[in-house]
């Protein structure tokens, strides 16, 4: 009886480890639902897992998407990142259809990004006729939040929540 409950043990510890980056997302959209953000779309992958918000009332943002990117898999690469994950922020901003002027402004600075290796916590804006969205990514430890069963993510929602004030600057330019 003894091997079969550590067998079974060692499976859940599998699972759990495995589990933190939908944990992590869960908790996410409880702390941001409580500060007025609505969700309006949710994607699940297996290791991928994508979460988007309205923000009514923002006088410049109209969505925000979070994914948080776990890697996994039997590489080194993968293996030496442990429980760390990739969280990537776009924020999303709607403008009415752009002038020509306007149009080849956003054309030079989206030609400019197509050169640039992105880097982490760097800020890329993308224009588009209607929409203008800007993106960053970080690296974060999953078991600095995720320990157990217990889910301590406040300072993971702060500093969520300063990275789409920090989109939200690069954005207000273009606002019309």
């Amino acid at each position: 009886m003894g091997f079969f409950n550590q067998v079974a043990n060692y499976a859940h510890k599998a699972e759990l480890r495995e589990s933190k980056d939908e944990i992590l997302v869960g908790e996410l959209i409880r702390s941001l639902s409580h500060r007025g953000w609505r969700v309006c779309q949710v994607v699940a992958h297996s290791d991928r897992q994508q979460v988007a918000f309205k923000l009514p009332g923002d006088e410049v943002l109209s969505r925000v998407t979070i994914m948080v990117d776990r890697r996994s898999g039997s590489g080194a690469l993968t293996q030496s990142l442990g429980s760390k994950t990739v969280v990537s922020v776009a924020a999303e901003m709607r403008n009415d259809v752009a002038d020509p002027d306007d149009l080849a402004a956003m054309w030079r600075t989206d030609l400019a990004n197509l050169f640039k290796v992105p880097v982490r916590g760097e800020v890329r804006v993308n224009h588009q006729l209607n929409k203008v969205t800007a993106r960053t990514f970080d690296m974060v430890d999953l078991d600095q939040m995720v320990q157990g069963h217990q889910v301590n993510a406040a300072g993971f929602v702060d500093w969520l929540l300063g990275m789409t004030d920090n989109l939200r600057e690069h954005l207000r330019p273009h606002k019309k």
